[in-house]
């Protein structure tokens, strides 16, 4: 906390931070010229001889900064240091001279960061929210525009806003820093990826080799200095890729075996039992089948309290309270997780939308059918009746459902003999039957009339009207400018979901004493990553090419193979229901503060469509999610606190 109003920090206020962040470790305190820099577990800088002061909270993985701290190297190179250095990281660097403070965050928000900003009062900075709530001059008051992007069913990636859901606390931005004084506070990018460095790399087995290099690397610096890894393994990819490689290197450095946690849930759906088995009949890591925490409630309002703000996850985390719990009696200081891998090392299907974007329809063609020639691949979302259909009707599916909404418009606008006389030689190219065109076509104008029913979002008219949407501080610009000038797809890897589950997984370690860590959102494998062309990440078809090749001498045959996910639909609306079942009596009052917000009606047609038998569970995801959400927000208000 730094004064810039000449009083003293208050005694009170210090005891109220520690207090609220004892359990991240160990407290040490650094008193600086107005304030006071605070550590719990993590590192104070004092450089006297020119009064700059630093605290960090930072997991260094690269070998460029671990001699060097991170004061000296933003005295040697400034802001744009904090884009050389492999780590996640947040810190904040007071300039006693020059009365500035810097605050930054690694570029994908591994590492939380919330401030306060008074002009000409005071500035605080903390890891956890309630950190800053315990302070004397801060109010606790909800921040109702963020009800907004929470509970809206989104179709497309939201970038993550530095507003959090009370008003006047912030986030600082991953990939950010702010320079604050006494009056004024900017926000400046820093984050640049270098992706120019792999223009050189030829081969698709140029970039898979160095990919399970920088993976293999990015996997032992997370575990250097451990006591007792654990790693979620759920069967797929990413979790295998991450336990796979772990073990391996474990065995190596003749270190305690790996742990492995893999979720049961008891329903057939989500069975991955025959891939989790392959990577443990391999490895032989100690394993451990966990079974969700039975009350769904208590593991919400466990959430909302660790997190300071309402869950995060579609599915409750009760997922991971159940795995942390059992690291925790295990003695695990890390828990390894292959997190939304799938951004960084992608499938490379927007490799379609470049050979359709180049109108060269024979190569399209070509890779449609390398892609649908798989007999394990389902694409039920193409076609419901997936597995059913003929080699040549998988394929015309599929190359419609790429040009659907091209074609769709097509057809809408001109008479029939024209939109075929259009479309002929695109479709001969193709190789697609009139027939299949004519009715798909009729098909997407039919779907189209019924999405019009579906329900994006149960707010009140008198909510509409009140918290109109306004626009917000957020990564927006950042990726935008990246997009525009690498040409690579940034927005999967930096939205709004991926960095608040990973805040949301740093605050369930930090309380179970266990560190979350992400070997895919480690600097080099994301730039390697964003470098990689489609073509590669393709794979004749397969996808996820940098993983398929990087790493199939580490890999089971059972993973490498898979081109499966399991399907978690069916739980997620077991979940909804039971939360529902649990806590209507709660806020049914017409008083509770929710109806605030929400409509009465719209929630009525959610929880009807959420426990309606006759409708298939594939098409409830977006009510369970609202319904969901919609009453994490309930438990959370309830929660607020009353002070102010």
């Amino acid at each position: 906390m730094i004064r810039f109003d000449g009083q003293a920090v208050a005694p009170n206020d210090i005891t109220s931070l520690s207090h609220a962040l004892k359990h991240r470790g160990p407290v040490t305190s650094q008193s600086i010229t107005q304030g006071v820099l605070l550590a719990f577990g993590g590192t104070l800088e004092a450089d006297n001889t020119v009064a700059v002061y630093a605290a960090t909270d930072a997991d260094v993985f690269g070998e460029t900064a671990t001699n060097s701290s991170f004061s000296a190297h933003y005295r040697r190179n400034g802001p744009a240091s904090f884009n050389t250095v492999n780590a996640d990281f947040a810190v904040a660097l007071w300039d006693a001279y020059e009365q500035v403070l810097i605050c930054a965050r690694d570029s994908l928000g591994v590492k939380p960061l919330y401030y306060v900003h008074r002009p000409g009062r005071f500035f605080a900075f903390a890891t956890e929210i309630k950190a800053l709530l315990a302070l004397q001059e801060v109010t606790v008051t909800p921040n109702q525009h963020k009800f907004r992007e929470y509970l809206t069913w989104a179709t497309d990636y939201v970038p993550y806003s530095a507003e959090t859901f009370y008003e006047t606390i912030y986030s600082v931005l991953p990939g950010h820093y702010i320079q604050v004084n006494a009056q004024d506070l900017r926000v400046q990018t820093y984050w640049k990826p270098d992706v120019e460095q792999y223009s050189k790399l030829g081969s698709a087995d140029a970039y898979s080799d160095l990919f399970a290099d920088y993976f293999t690397a990015a996997v032992d610096a997370r575990m250097r200095g451990k006591t007792r890894v654990g790693a979620h393994l759920s069967g797929g990819l990413d979790s295998s890729s991450v336990s796979c490689v772990a073990q391996h290197l474990l065995g190596q450095q003749n270190r305690s075996r790996l742990h492995t946690f893999t979720i049961d849930t008891g329903l057939a759906s989500t069975d991955e039992s025959a891939y989790v088995n392959a990577v443990i009949n391999q490895y032989h890591p100690a394993h451990h089948t966990i079974h969700p925490l039975a009350d769904v409630l208590d593991s919400i309002l466990k959430i909302n309290a660790l997190f300071d703000r309402p869950e995060q996850f579609i599915i409750p985390s009760s997922f991971h309270l159940s795995v942390s719990v059992e690291a925790r009696q295990l003695g695990c200081d890390c828990l390894l997780t292959g997190h939304d891998g799938d951004s960084v090392v992608t499938t490379g299907f927007d490799y379609l939308d470049q050979l359709l974007d180049d109108q060269d329809w024979e190569t399209l063609r070509l890779a449609c059918q390398q892609l649908v020639s798989y007999p394990d691949r389902n694409l039920q979302y193409v076609n419901e009746d997936w597995l059913s259909l003929s080699n040549q009707a998988k394929l015309e599916q599929y190359i419609l459902y790429l040009i659907g909404a091209e074609v769709t418009k097509r057809f809408k606008a001109h008479p029939l003999s024209t939109f075929l006389s259009k479309t002929r030689t695109q479709t001969q190219l193709l190789g697609l039957s009139t027939t299949s065109i004519l009715a798909y076509c009729t098909k997407r104008v039919r779907d189209k009339i019924a999405h019009k029913n579906l329900i994006d979002n149960a707010f009140s008219a008198n909510f509409k009207h009140r918290v109109p949407p306004r626009s917000q501080l957020s990564t927006k610009a950042l990726t935008t400018q990246i997009s525009s000038d690498y040409h690579v797809p940034i927005d999967p890897v930096l939205n709004t979901t991926n960095v608040i589950c990973n805040e949301q997984f740093n605050h369930i370690g930090a309380h179970y004493g266990h560190q979350y860590s992400f070997p895919f959102f480690d600097k080099q494998v994301v730039e390697l990553g964003l470098a990689t062309p489609l073509r590669v990440c393709f794979d004749q078809g397969r996808g996820r090419g940098l993983i398929r090749n990087g790493l199939q001498t580490r890999l089971p045959p059972a993973i490498m193979s898979r081109l499966t996910k399991a399907n978690f639909v069916e739980y997620g609306n077991i979940a909804a229901r039971q939360l529902y079942e649990a806590t209507h009596e709660q806020f049914a009052s017409p008083g509770h503060t929710i109806w605030t917000v929400i409509d009465r009606h719209a929630f009525s047609k959610i929880v009807a469509t959420v426990f309606n038998a006759r409708i298939p569970v594939r098409k409830k995801t977006r009510y369970n999610w609202l319904l969901s959400r919609i009453i994490y927000l309930a438990l959370w208000l309830s929660s607020l606190p009353k002070k102010n």
